[in-house]
């Protein structure tokens, strides 16, 4: 074993730097969390649902609900001021 086999070995923190290891910083607060504690759909990337929802205005889970609306239903028959 020579010296430049050292260097390449990778070594694992211990202590306290040991829990931050596993975590990434949210796109939109810049805070640290774990990807597996995520409530976001897109979990690499936020921290929460409402930072998901807060970046981009819409969240990935009410895009995978969200139903077409019918040209017949979009246009119904125009309601006349006043008239109830």
């Amino acid at each position: 074993m020579n010296a430049s086999d050292d260097r390449d070995k990778v070594i694992p923190p211990f202590g306290r730097d040991a829990e931050f290891s596993g975590m990434i910083r949210c796109k939109r607060c810049n805070l640290l969390y774990s990807p597996s504690k995520s409530t976001s759909a897109l979990r690499l990337t936020y921290c929460s649902f409402l930072c998901e929802l807060g970046d981009l205005g819409f969240s990935m889970q009410g895009l995978e609900h969200m139903e077409r609306v019918k040209k017949d239903e979009q246009h119904g028959e125009p309601v006349k001021a006043g008239a109830e």
